[in-house]
């Protein structure tokens, strides 16, 4: 098996946060591990908080999602008790169309690629992937739509009544 959940861990906090660091996000109080499964990552923008959350399934499957978002200035917890919507980018290794799903960022091999014989990816080139498209996520924050590597969508707060 190409790197454990482990091993994967331990290249996210080697490479990943210092990386988004770098690129003037604040990093998450806790390292990489098996115990959480999102990890937030956040600068102050224009138009808000711009976050990237990294996203562990529950089965600790050596992969990872990634979700941005633009918090409004009075926050998350203003937008849930009054309500409203919050634009939501998910990430995507490689080119996404619909109605295909997102893919995450990992070992997971598509069909095609099982039966092409391509090996899963190692965790160092999980996070190179990412890395790779930060100049999307970058452009996405200042025109948050859909393009090739992010589908855009809608969480809509009801707000919390009485």
């Amino acid at each position: 098996m190409p790197g454990s959940f482990a091993e994967f861990c331990a290249e996210l906090n080697a490479s990943l946060t210092p990386a988004l660091v770098a690129a003037g996000y604040r990093a998450p109080r806790a390292p990489f591990d098996r115990h959480t499964v999102r990890y937030e990552f956040a600068r102050e923008g224009l138009a808000g908080r711009e976050t990237i959350a990294i996203l562990f399934n529950r089965k600790r499957r050596a992969a990872f999602g990634v979700q941005l978002f633009i918090e409004p200035p009075q926050g998350l917890a203003e937008l849930e008790e009054r309500g409203g919507t919050l634009l939501l980018g998910t990430l995507s290794p490689s080119r996404t169309l619909w109605p295909f799903p997102v893919r995450a960022f990992g070992q997971h091999r598509s069909l095609l690629s099982r039966l092409w014989g391509r090996a899963a990816m190692m965790p160092a080139d999980a996070v190179r992937a990412f890395l790779a498209l930060l100049s999307e996520v970058e452009a996405w924050w200042h025109q948050p739509r859909s393009s090739p590597h992010i589908v855009v969508g809608t969480l809509r707060y009801p707000g919390r009544q009485g």
